[in-house]
């Protein structure tokens, strides 16, 4: 197979290759072996024959010998058309469409491919730790990167969600607070999400601290602001800045980093969508029923929802307890 496609390439590309430099030359040599490599072998004789035929087609046809490959696409129409009218399946189609810029651009994937490292989710814990070393009574800037926490937790929030939030998305309840998602990228209908959020009443409680966050401000549920609006520093504290115009992201994420810092002990293992995760695992580590625990968090797959989920050390143990070994 590997005598097949580099004589292949010299028929092909000979006349490029020796006028290449010098020092490219080496690189030339490792294209067939990747070519090789980019399939099974059964698929490699597969795609071997493929070529053949056109080959043998289009010499028969009175095409020079150098215009094979590359191919012409009007010459590979023309093919495509005579298989058409001949094949009794789609596979000798298939076997044109597998070109050889395919192959490559499949082996490259294969090979510069690396694994994906997910960020660790935000723990109960580490809010309950940041609470503590922020909080302070009327002030309202720690106040804000609080409540984006905590919002972002308890609704699974992206970031670019809880950015868009306004004073009039959230309407607040005796007994929970219910806030209006206008768009994200798993709403393939634009048409919105309600998230609900219960009022617990504790110290890291969303709805508490939203109402505490937006009485310090004097914000009423008429303004039209940015929950996550910028600020201006006063001598007795902070106060909407004129403008009235969110925080950027790059602003949003260096108050989360500097919120949990003190209480990581490796900060690049932690980004926003930590806080979105983070909500997630406890939920599904908790028991919630999957049809609610999809609408909660606006997943539109099943691969996406359970990528964002780590999984308790108990819960894992539960699998092999239920072998009855």
């Amino acid at each position: 197979m590997y005598v097949f496609f580099i004589r292949l390439f010299l028929q092909s590309f000979g006349r490029e290759i020796n006028e290449l430099p010098e020092v490219l030359l080496d690189k030339v040599t490792q294209i067939p072996e990747l070519l090789e490599r980019s399939r099974a072998v059964n698929t490699c004789k597969a795609y071997k024959r493929g070529f053949l035929r056109w080959n043998k087609w289009a010499i028969n046809s009175g095409i020079n010998l150098e215009d094979t490959l590359p191919a012409k696409p009007l010459h590979v129409a023309i093919y495509l058309t005579s298989i058409i009218q001949t094949a009794n399946s789609p596979s000798p189609l298939v076997n044109v469409f597998y070109s050889l810029i395919l192959n490559i651009l499949a082996v490259g994937k294969r090979k510069l491919a690396r694994p994906v490292i997910k960020k660790e989710p935000v723990t109960i814990r580490m809010l309950s730790d940041m609470f503590d070393f922020l909080f302070m009574e009327g002030n309202s800037k720690n106040q804000r990167i609080i409540c984006a926490s905590l919002l972002g937790y308890a609704g699974f929030l992206r970031s670019e969600e809880f950015l868009k939030i306004k004073r009039s998305d959230i309407v607040i309840d005796s007994t929970h607070m219910c806030v209006f998602i206008e768009s994200s990228k798993t709403d393939k209908y634009r048409d919105g999400a309600w998230i609900v959020i219960l009022r617990t009443g504790t110290k890291l409680c969303p709805v508490v601290n939203i109402e505490r966050y937006f009485e310090w401000l004097g914000v009423d549920e008429t303004d039209d602001v940015h929950l996550l609006c910028n600020l201006s520093a006063l001598k007795e504290g902070y106060k909407l800045r004129n403008d009235k115009k969110v925080m950027s992201y790059t602003t949003l994420r260096e108050l989360f980093i500097e919120a949990f810092k003190p209480h990581v002990n490796d900060t690049s293992k932690y980004c926003l969508h930590s806080l979105r995760s983070g909500g997630a695992t406890a939920a599904a580590n908790r028991g919630i029923g999957d049809r609610l625990f999809k609408r909660h968090g606006r997943w539109v797959s099943e691969n996406t929802k359970d990528g964002y989920v780590k999984d308790s050390f108990c819960e894992r143990l539960l699998v092999s307890q239920s072998l009855g070994l």
